[in-house]
């Protein structure tokens, strides 16, 4: 009889814990959906990053590290060309522009096309800003080809996101990229 006593304790035991572990189960399965929530109702400027870099990854076929490194180009380049309170502008309308501009890969201004181009005097140095991106594509493993395409989806972003104003001054900024 002793021994029949010891499986019955045990499964009385197991049962009484049943209603604990399910109540730390609830408890998870609130924080999760909490979790789920706050994820849902993030700031819009991170999806409109996230939009914008999407949007180049799928009509350009290209992975997250090269649509964000080839946009941060194009907006290095127009960083550079334009004045400060211009490119703020541009800034202001593109969530995570810094995010962006750090994503360029590191480029040597004495080799590549850009190298070629610093030695050519003045002409070379008002183009050196475009070979520079060229150079940068070049080191993601994107086709120069596509830097026309990019930058006219980027300009549509801005049109949408920050009006005609904002595009005009990537044009501008751009400069003989385009």
């Amino acid at each position: 009889m002793t021994q029949m006593k010891a499986p019955i304790l045990t499964l009385t035991a197991l049962l009484l814990t049943v209603p604990a572990h399910a109540g730390l189960l609830d408890n998870i399965k609130s924080q999760v959906q909490q979790t789920a929530t706050n994820t849902a109702t993030a700031p819009v400027t991170d999806n409109q990053s996230t939009s914008l870099v999407s949007s180049v990854m799928s009509q350009l076929n290209l992975n997250q590290t090269q649509a964000e490194g080839g946009l941060g180009s194009l907006l290095n380049l127009a960083k550079s060309n334009l004045g400060t309170s211009q490119f703020s502008q541009l800034a202001d309308t593109i969530p995570n522009v810094d995010g962006l501009l750090s994503a360029v890969p590191a480029t040597d201004s004495k080799s590549g096309m850009s190298g070629l181009l610093s030695k050519a005097g003045n002409l070379g140095s008002s183009l050196q800003g475009s070979a520079m991106v060229y150079d940068a594509f070049s080191k993601l493993g994107i086709s120069k080809d596509l830097v026309a395409p990019m930058a006219e989806i980027l300009k549509n972003y801005l049109q949408t996101s920050g009006g005609e104003g904002t595009a005009s001054l990537l044009t501008q900024g751009l400069g003989a990229l385009l």
